[in-house]
């Protein structure tokens, strides 16, 4: 009997151990007309893998310090069937919104939907050596039906080995470090 508990003990920590998130940090250089004007020199992904799925966390230009942070997106803010209902669009993609309250959320609101109060990313599928598809979507201000501003395509560039499964922090220029000395 006891040789069974300690045997699904095992198990549990075993699963319990697989179902935490790994963080990872992608970049990817633009590929589309969108994705060229909109991040320059491309786009990084901060993002945590589970079992369960994947939940990206922030979005950060890869050329200059300018980052936003992303929370989940709700099919139904976009229009009435969500990302299904919308022509054109991927519609398995996972939607998350931009928090215009924290880091730079509002420069990527102003910048990839100009007029727009409110930003939702769509993004396919993030894995290493996959192209990467990111659709913006804004809101009408003025009450209209939310709208496509961009679909910005992205080759895969690299992963960034993370710190201890932390992310660096990006708005600290690391090319300025002098190092030992």
């Amino acid at each position: 009997m006891r040789g069974r508990a300690v045997l699904l003990g095992l198990a549990l920590s075993a699963l319990a151990t697989a179902a935490h998130a790994e963080r990872k940090m992608y970049s990817f250089d633009p590929i589309s007309a969108d994705a060229k004007r909109l991040t320059g020199a491309g786009l990084t992904v901060l993002f945590d893998r589970k079992l369960t799925g994947t939940r990206v966390l922030k979005v950060l230009a890869t050329g200059v310090p300018v980052q936003a942070r992303l929370i989940g997106g709700h099919q139904k803010d976009l229009a009435p069937g969500g990302l299904k209902a919308m022509a054109g669009v991927d519609a398995d993609a996972g939607l998350y919104e931009i928090d215009p309250k924290f880091e730079q959320g509002r420069v990527y609101i102003r910048a990839f939907c100009p007029g727009a109060k409110r930003l939702w990313l769509s993004f396919s599928r993030l894995a290493t050596y996959r192209d990467l598809r990111v659709q913006a979507f804004g809101d009408d201000p003025k009450g209209g039906a939310t709208r496509v501003c961009g679909t910005l395509d992205f080759s895969f560039r690299g992963e960034w080995k993370l710190p201890n499964g932390k992310g660096p922090d990006p708005m600290d220029d690391w090319a300025d470090d002098k190092g030992p000395g």
